[in-house]
């Protein structure tokens, strides 16, 4: 059974965090937990109305923050990028719990001092510890993947949204069947 969709969107080939200057225990945490931008960002061409960084920052136009408010969809935040105009920070509070053991991911190179990973890997396929359909909006997984502070993240929709954001015209965005791990259980 299909519970949902992992959204997959084209990167814009930067780092946000590439010129900020961050602590030591940055590498150790995640863009959520991090929780800022570089106010001098800038977007070299505009191609996309959602796309993502390199690290992991999800960026949206001005078009695809209206289409959220109109949909209502709760749970999201939408920071400016002061160089981007029009342009935000997609940043997604709904959270959804993965499952880490049954995925096997990998948690490499804990810090103690700083009480997190240097890396976090293993995200597909994904499993979601409750299978449950995903509702309409936006969610995120309670584990952030990667390496050093661009830790982040997988964005999560159900299938009405999916439609909602096709029949927008939201072309660049691309989705990856979120199946039930029991399901996926049984192929291997």
């Amino acid at each position: 059974m299909v519970l949902g969709y992992v959204i997959d969107v084209p990167d814009i080939k930067r780092d946000m965090l590439q010129s900020l200057k961050l602590e030591e225990c940055a590498k150790y945490s995640n863009i959520y937990d991090l929780n800022q931008i570089d106010a001098n960002f800038k977007l070299k061409s505009i191609r996309y109305n959602i796309s993502s960084t390199y690290d992991g920052f999800v960026i949206v136009s001005a078009k695809f923050k209206q289409f959220c408010e109109i949909e209502k969809y709760a749970g999201l935040d939408f920071i400016l990028l002061p160089n981007a105009s029009g342009f935000c920070w997609f940043k997604v509070n709904n959270i959804i719990e993965f499952d880490t053991k049954m995925r096997k991911t990998k948690f490499l190179n804990y810090n103690s001092i700083c009480k997190g990973y240097e890396e976090i890997i293993g995200a597909n396929p994904v499993y979601l510890k409750n299978p449950v359909l995903l509702s309409e909006g936006f969610f995120r997984t309670d584990v952030c993947f990667g390496s050093f502070a661009g830790k982040s993240p997988l964005y999560l929709t159900g299938e009405a949204t999916k439609k909602k954001l096709l029949a927008a015209g939201f072309k660049e965005i691309f989705f990856e069947k979120i199946l039930d791990k029991y399901d996926l259980g049984k192929n291997n």
